[in-house]
């Protein structure tokens, strides 16, 4: 009897000793691997080359240096380790305070004695870029090597990924220069909790991406208040003179409008640094298409001339494709902002702008079936002469303004929804960045 109870007991502190000995870190924190910086993951770390690489920005004499992971080619990866350590000593303590940029993705461990003296993922999120700033010891004086462990999966990792800082040298308090390494990136990803002159670069890219891209949310919804206005006017006012007119002095308006403010947007993109060039270029095309239109919205062309019709469908086209554009860039300049935050885009904002797009293939769809219908009514209401003396049927008059009615509330409606839409895209381009400190 006493056996069977040694047995059973030996079993289960066996199995309690096994039980004790399995880690998980989606979470990153694991400080018996604060030394050899060896995920233990039971593999072997890859011997090819890393397709990530650690660099960092310095700015003046004691301050912090901005320290960034990322890869060249936009790679994302799951779980990262990073600590600074004497270029001399291979295996030395690791040196130096590490500060946390954004408490969401990364955070700080213990390491030999010294509280954030390493820093680790917090949970398994992919990332595309990761930045901390470091703060070096007191009585620094070789040069520094930054080391730095990737995982892209759980069994693929790559180790001793490292960039080495120069010792310091004496620079005057008023100097602006920096000393980049060679794999030195001139943006350092998004900080959410330093202030923007740790890296004033990235906030002024950050700030004028996001002003030029609610530049672009302006200028589409100006468009569809310029095409659904003269929906109304030549809708409710019969297609008189009166109407007419009203109506090319608006759409003239709006064009040069939306030509100022898509204008102001690209210089904004322009500014920053690096340029996105199919930022730009979605700009540029933007503007070309909404000079054409209005070049043919500005030509002498009468109701009664030959070239009316066309001149018409021309400017529906050309302002089709200018939305076209403008919407493109908006994506464009949402994901160029997130980008440098090193997550990807949250979703929200992506459903959004799904739903925005599509709203947007809905109304090109409206402004042609109301073109017709318009083209419609007015023909029921000319109709012949004698048929015009007899006077129209009551039944007929009220057929005819209750499609006016329809086309009138339809645009409207358009209005209200682009507005709506535009307001939400702009409170999130504006608001879901914050933590950059120019929103």
């Amino acid at each position: 009897m006493l056996y069977k109870y040694f047995k059973m007991w030996t079993f289960i502190l066996i199995g309690l000793n096994i039980i004790s000995m399995v880690y998980g870190y989606a979470s990153g924190y694991f400080p018996q691997a604060c030394g050899t910086m060896l995920p233990l993951h039971g593999a072997d770390p890859q011997t090819s080359k890393p397709p990530y690489e650690v660099s960092y920005q310095q700015g003046h004499v004691r301050d912090p240096i901005t320290v960034c992971l990322s890869s060249p080619t936009g790679k994302d990866f799951m779980g990262f380790m990073l600590k600074a350590l004497d270029t001399s000593k291979e295996e030395g303590p690791p040196l130096g305070k590490f500060t946390l940029l954004d408490s969401g993705l990364d955070q700080l461990l213990t390491c030999s004695g010294s509280g954030g003296s390493v820093v680790s993922h917090k949970n398994n999120r992919r990332k595309t870029r990761i930045c901390v700033n470091w703060t070096a010891p007191q009585d620094a004086g070789a040069s520094t090597t930054f080391r730095a462990t990737f995982s892209e999966t759980y069994k693929t990792f790559w180790t001793k990924v490292d960039a080495i800082l120069p010792p310091p040298t004496p620079i005057p308090s008023t100097s602006t220069s920096t000393q980049p390494s060679a794999t030195t990136s001139t943006q350092p990803s998004t900080a959410t909790s330093a202030p923007p002159s740790t890296h004033p670069g990235l906030f002024l890219l950050i700030c004028l991406q996001k002003a030029g891209t609610v530049k672009m949310n302006v200028v589409l919804f100006l468009g569809v208040l310029k095409m659904e206005l003269s929906n109304i006017f030549l809708t409710a006012l019969s297609d008189g003179p009166f109407s007419r007119h009203l109506n090319k002095v608006s759409q003239t308006f709006f064009v040069v409008l939306c030509g100022v403010v898509e204008t102001s947007a690209l210089a904004l993109f322009c500014l920053a640094n690096p340029i996105n060039v199919s930022l730009v270029a979605l700009v540029s095309v933007a503007i070309v298409f909404n000079i054409i239109e209005l070049v043919i919205v500005c030509l002498p062309i009468g109701p009664s001339h030959e070239l009316k019709e066309i001149s018409d469908h021309v400017v529906k086209v050309s302002s089709f494709i200018h939305q076209t554009f403008t919407t493109a860039a908006i994506f464009v300049g949402i994901l160029e902002v997130d980008k440098h935050k090193g997550t990807r885009t949250d979703s929200r904002i992506l459903k959004v702008m799904v739903a925005f797009t599509v709203l947007l293939l809905l109304f090109e769809m409206w402004v042609f079936l109301s073109s017709t219908q318009r083209k419609a009514m007015l023909r029921r209401k000319t109709g012949c002469p004698a048929n015009r003396e007899r006077g129209r049927p009551r039944g007929k008059q009220k057929k005819l303004g209750a499609a006016k009615g329809i086309v009138i509330a339809v645009s409207v409606i358009f209005i209200v929804a682009f507005l709506c839409f535009g307001v939400t895209v702009a409170v999130m381009i504006l608001g879901c960045h914050q933590e950059q400190g120019c929103a």
